[in-house]
């Protein structure tokens, strides 16, 4: 059987029915086309998907453990192979789902790496008081990127018609084009107005570009370009670790937190599928709560 061309079926059908991201359908394709090359190698030419059962699953998951995958990424691809086996359930190429019965290697949850708010504030003072000609950018896409908890993708896909600088909010199309309305302070408003007004509306940018954080050439941020702007003020700041800027959202969560913001309303504002997402943080909050306030 050709077991890849049922996958091909399964990414087309998340891309238009669920709205999945290009990142995440890259992921599911990746760990897919593992699982395809072990049946290959371990079932007849002529076996089904009904021939797959919940036996040749955990051969599979065997597998990855004596290949040394980390438990957490062995967790990701079974959770992977149960949202496949739903669909493929749902749309009658098998009869009984076999990973209803599976169980996912145990991955130790660990508090994801956060900045105190008096390191946000330095992060943030570092990105404007940079030589470079994009410090007002930079500035207003970290200010934004912390206060909304705005993911990277979410963050370099805001569009100008998003933002409503009289009410002070940005419109973010999250995951599964779930879509949210975000509050910004009046201090992240005023750097966000300063930049449209000074740089982002700039002759030397293309008019024609509606992203709302672009590059010199007017086309729209990368995510590595993120990235490597943040590392960069970071350093300069002097905040050492492990920081990218994923870590900005992690910390606005614990941050919401540790002020008593209700925790269903934190899982709105970031986006959250689960309540057991934003959960994670609350270890952290007795300690948040003796930082000084955020200046922003």
């Amino acid at each position: 059987m050709e077991w890849r061309s049922t996958v091909d079926e399964f990414l087309a059908s998340l891309q238009t029915e669920r709205g999945a991201s290009v990142n995440t359908i890259m992921a599911y394709r990746n760990d897919l086309t593992q699982f395809c090359q072990h049946l290959s190698a371990t079932l007849p030419d002529d076996a089904t998907w009904s021939n797959v059962t919940i036996e040749v699953i955990e051969s599979y998951i065997q597998q990855l453990t004596e290949q040394n995958y980390a438990a957490s990424t062995a967790a990701r691809k079974v959770a992977a192979l149960r949202t496949f086996f739903h669909w493929l359930n749902q749309r009658g190429w098998i009869a009984e789902d076999p990973t209803l019965r599976l169980r996912s290697p145990k991955v130790e949850k660990r508090i994801p790496r956060l900045l105190s708010r008096e390191e946000v504030n330095r992060l943030l003072e570092s990105a404007s008081k940079a030589s470079s000609a994009h410090s007002l950018r930079d500035r207003a896409l970290l200010e934004v990127m912390y206060v909304t908890g705005m993911r990277v993708s979410e963050a370099i896909n805001l569009r100008l018609a998003d933002v409503d600088l009289e009410t002070n909010t940005v419109r973010c199309a999250g995951r599964g084009m779930r879509q949210r309305t975000i509050p910004l302070t009046p201090e992240a408003a005023a750097t966000l107005r300063a930049y449209l007004e000074h740089v982002r509306g700039n002759a030397a940018y293309d008019s024609s570009t509606d992203f709302v954080f672009v590059n010199p050439q007017g086309g729209k941020l990368t995510r590595q370009a993120v990235w490597q702007l943040t590392r960069q003020h970071a350093q300069e700041a002097g905040i050492e670790g492990d920081l990218t800027p994923h870590t900005l959202r992690h910390s606005r969560a614990a941050h919401m937190l540790s002020d008593g913001e209700d925790i269903r309303r934190v899982q709105e504002w970031l986006g959250h599928a689960n309540l057991a997402t934003t959960q994670m943080y609350r270890p952290r909050q007795e300690q948040e709560s003796k930082l000084a306030p955020v200046n922003s």
